[in-house]
């Protein structure tokens, strides 16, 4: 079968709606300057910088003027171009907060197109071109891999390498913007833009790609944090001979032993702390020795699927893992390994949250709270609530600041609907640390029974 030719369209910059009002929209004109500032600090010549610039310079300069907002993944491989050229000292704040500035800015641009309906149907319209990309790029995976398997062409294995390098690299990215419009959708649902007969299941869907070659999980991509030096995207992504195949389970895989479930209760007993203590350092050992291995020959599916699968495990292994990877040198990897923890669901993540306060990490433990901030409301709520069970109020209050100055106050107030009397305090002292004017709005919010109506 012939392999289907590459549409062009991924790498483009500008790849969604324009922003209304252009950069007279406040949230968009503080995320272009933020943008700006950071390509100030880049080489245009290089790097995925370059590719951008290449392919779209039109779509490049609207969105450094606040005229569009670019798909996360743009802006995320523009971070990886600052952690090569800086370092992830440099990356890794910036990241954070050009996260924050990116969600504000999307929830602003699709409050202020006006009719909710007609935007959910706009981005629906987005959303299946993204689909047909990402059904297309897999297709495409799919032939080259194959072709390169086939092998009989020595002289265009590099070329084939590449181009299946390249075309990972699409359904990535499509897959990313995939799931980004559908979290938009979401929201706008929630606020009643969906429109008769356009619940959340008529959202369009897209089955997994058949074969061996799977969509990548949610990770650092998406997340906007650093994913450590890569080879010049001028020349191609890193490429890899082998297809990216789902993620193996069990012991063998994980590092995880198959005799039980290590978050069961056990007795007290010293020497044998001492001897669980040891077992997870060792396990955590093989786990940073497998992923590098993974890394090095360029087998960036399996190492991701290998940093979900870690980040699921007990949480007492958490910092453990964390102070391995950093000592190895990995530290773009604990960066996908805290988004990936931050994704668990509420009383794992309390958990993880936990593990990393006792064990002094008080800054991995926040940044794992702040990008917990990005999911939906309700979740929110259940990670916040689950966090006060667990004895951590504080890291509940750190929860929710980030959700304050990443969304308008009417939907940060929505998370406390869950458990008002629980809830409202703590949202209001996460307000209160963000600004007496932030408490003021949401406040007002909470006066007028916004979230009590459930709206």
């Amino acid at each position: 079968m012939p392999v289907p030719k590459p549409t062009g369209s991924i790498h483009r910059a500008a790849a969604c709606l324009d922003v209304p009002g252009g950069p007279d929209l406040p949230e968009a004109a503080e995320f272009a300057a933020a943008l700006t500032a950071l390509t100030a600090e880049l080489d245009p010549a290089a790097g995925w910088y370059a590719v951008f610039a290449r392919r779209d310079p039109e779509g490049l300069a609207a969105c450094l003027a606040g005229r569009r907002i670019p798909p996360w993944d743009v802006v995320a491989s523009l971070l990886d171009d600052l952690t090569v050229r800086r370092g992830p000292r440099r990356a890794r704040p910036r990241a954070a907060w050009l996260r924050t500035l990116y969600l504000a800015s999307l929830t602003a641009c699709d409050e202020a197109a006006g009719d909710p309906r007609r935007r959910a149907a706009e981005l629906r319209d987005v959303l299946t071109r993204t689909l047909r990309e990402q059904r297309h790029a897999a297709q495409r995976e799919q032939a080259l891999a194959r072709a390169l398997t086939a092998g009989g062409h020595p002289a265009g294995a590099g070329s084939l390498a590449a181009d299946l390098a390249w075309a990972r690299d699409d359904r990535a990215r499509a897959t990313a913007r995939c799931r980004e419009l559908r979290e938009r959708l979401a929201a706008l649902v929630a606020r009643g833009g969906a429109g008769p007969g356009h619940g959340p299941g008529h959202v369009p869907s897209s089955p997994e790609p058949s074969g061996p070659v799977r969509a990548r999980p949610r990770g650092a991509r998406f997340a906007g944090l650093e994913t450590g030096a890569r080879a010049d995207p001028a020349a191609g992504p890193v490429p890899a001979a082998v297809p990216a195949v789902p993620a193996p389970r069990g012991a063998r895989f994980a590092g995880v032993e198959s005799e039980g479930d290590e978050r069961a209760a056990r007795p007290e007993d010293p020497a044998g702390d001492a001897a669980r203590a040891a077992h997870v350092q060792r396990r955590c050992d093989e786990t940073v020795a497998r992923l590098a291995g993974l890394r090095a020959r360029g087998r960036t599916g399996e190492a991701h699927a290998l940093l979900c699968e870690a980040a699921g495990r007990p949480a007492l292994w958490l910092p453990v893992l964390v102070e391995r990877l950093e000592q190895a040198g990995m530290g773009a990897d604990v960066a996908d390994l805290l988004w990936e923890a931050a994704n668990l669901p509420p009383g794992p993540l309390a958990e993880a949250a936990g593990a990393l306060a006792a064990a002094g990490r008080a800054e991995d433990c926040g940044r794992l709270l702040r990008q917990a901030a990005a999911r939906p409301a309700g979740e929110v709520a259940s990670a916040a609530l689950a966090l006060r069970g667990a004895g951590l109020g504080s890291g509940a209050v750190e929860l929710l600041s980030a959700v304050v100055r990443a969304r308008r106050p009417e939907e940060a107030a929505e998370a406390v609907a869950a458990d008002p009397a629980a809830l409202t305090p703590l949202l209001l002292a996460a307000a209160a640390r963000v600004s007496d004017r932030r408490r003021r709005d949401i406040e007002g919010v909470l006066a007028r029974g916004r979230p009590a109506a459930g709206r």
